[in-house]
């Protein structure tokens, strides 16, 4: 698509409201030869003494003066829309000019062509045309629409103008219209006139209120969706935002979690210099090597979410004991692992802040009762192991059960991100995960990793 430059895109409206407004001046005099068609099919309907032709007439009529109305119109709609008058003045103050400047131009046609018009008809339909399209301009600012609108509503009004009922209140004092309904009573046709007119104009009018609507509602519904699309875009960005938080605060856990090895390494390390025999020197030496190949692993286990290992089950839990945050006294925790589970392909650092987070939901959990018990359960099953967590917590609502696993979804004022991270880490590790809940009576969590033996690298 080519973008136009801003000084061709500020020329644009002032050459197309030049263009529609210019026309609509001309129009008389394009069209003149037009209107004695229309005095030929008066003359016709009352030498023949026929209405039928009086009626074309009345048609042709409206459709001249539908034509110029439309073009000044739409001319001084994108003109006041284009220089912003509609912000500076006041709705009526801006309704008031644009009606005024409308009926100017064709007056000012009238004075250069000595053609008919008809303010009174000419200004409401202008006027029923601004209140229409007002919404659409203030909202979307599509002249198409406005153009669909006030092309139905300018014709309905022109037949106004030949229904002789309305004469004395001033509509349809022009030549043509006032020869059209003299012809009429000559031919005692004056009621099917108004008849005629009434016909067109309540069908014409009713259809442009129906657009308009349409129109409005068409454009409600499109800013909604931009809206909700605009909100569902920034409620995306705001969730990856605070995954991106949760994880670093994964990655903080975890470096805190080196201060141990590391407080081992500077403790053995300053024993050596007083140790005195060999045998003593070969133990330190081997814790601290013991110390350092745990701070490898997790420095891997941060720094590279791939990195897996060989692991028994039983070394995974004990990982995972070590770091719970345990101090409350009325908390128990009993674990259990069946006999021999089969081994397990694991990125052990990430795996163990998984089940972490579920073990640390489970302990803040309410409870009713004087202790809480959590039951953490590991038994083999068929391709792996289920790892178990049952609390007797108050549990979860049902109408909450089915919106835990969305990223910043909480019911106790948390970041809610827990459930999430845990999720994603297990389906990248070929499991699964999932929690049953009844509310009063506890949360149970179920969570699959494949064995080794069954690993694929591809979630479930």
């Amino acid at each position: 698509m080519t973008v136009l430059s801003e000084p061709m895109h500020k020329k644009a409206p002032i050459v197309l409201t030049v263009s529609l407004i210019g026309f609509g001046m001309i129009f008389p005099l394009v069209f003149q030869y037009t209107w004695f068609d229309v005095t030929d099919l008066i003359r016709s309907a009352v030498s023949k003494g026929d209405s039928g032709n009086l009626i074309l007439a009345s048609a042709l009529t409206c459709l001249l003066f539908s034509v110029q109305s439309i073009f000044l119109f739409l001319g001084v709609v994108l003109y006041m829309g284009s220089f912003g008058f509609e912000t500076v003045l006041r709705r009526v103050s801006r309704f008031a000019a644009m009606v005024v400047l409308i009926a100017f131009l064709h007056w000012l046609s009238f004075l250069i062509h000595q053609l008919p018009w008809e303010p009174v008809s000419t200004v409401l339909a202008a006027l029923i045309s601004l209140l229409m399209v007002e919404r659409v301009l203030k909202e979307t600012g599509n002249y198409l629409q406005v153009s669909l609108v006030s092309i139905q509503v300018f014709f309905a009004f022109q037949w106004l103008n030949v229904m002789p009922a309305l004469s004395p209140y001033s509509i349809g004092q022009s030549d043509i219209p006032i020869s059209i309904k003299i012809a009429g009573l000559y031919l005692q046709s004056g009621t099917v006139l108004d008849f005629t007119g009434f016909a067109f104009f309540l069908p014409v009018i009713s259809s442009a209120v129906i657009t308009a609507i349409l129109f409005t509602n068409y454009n409600q519904s499109m800013r909604i969706i931009r809206e909700n699309h605009e909100k569902e875009t920034e409620i995306q960005q705001m969730k990856a935002t605070i995954m991106e938080n949760r994880l670093y605060q994964e990655i903080y856990s975890l470096v805190h979690d080196l201060k141990t090895p590391l407080a081992t390494v500077r403790g053995l390390n300053s024993l050596l210099a007083v140790a005195g025999n060999g045998a003593k020197l070969e133990e330190y030496s081997e814790h601290i090597e013991n110390s350092v190949v745990k701070m490898n692993e997790m420095i891997s286990g941060i720094l590279y979410e791939s990195a897996r290992q060989k692991l028994k089950p039983q070394e995974l839990v004990n990982y995972i004991r070590a770091q719970l945050p345990l101090e409350d006294s009325s908390i128990n925790i009993d674990i259990n692992l069946d006999e021999n589970l089969p081994e397990i392909y694991v990125n052990k650092i990430r795996a163990a802040r998984a089940v972490l987070n579920l073990l640390e939901n489970a302990i803040v959990a309410p409870c009713r009762h004087l202790f809480k018990e959590i039951r953490f359960n590991v038994a083999a099953c068929d391709g792996g192991i289920i790892i178990t967590i049952r609390d007797n917590g108050t549990g979860i609502r049902e109408e909450d059960i089915n919106r835990i696993w969305e990223a910043g979804f909480s019911t106790r004022n948390t970041s809610g991100l827990g459930l999430t991270f845990a999720k994603q880490i297990i389906e990248n590790h070929s499991g699964w995960i999932e929690i049953k809940s009844c509310p009063g009576e506890g949360t149970t969590v179920n969570l699959f990793l494949p064995s080794a033996a069954n690993f694929s690298g591809s979630s479930k």
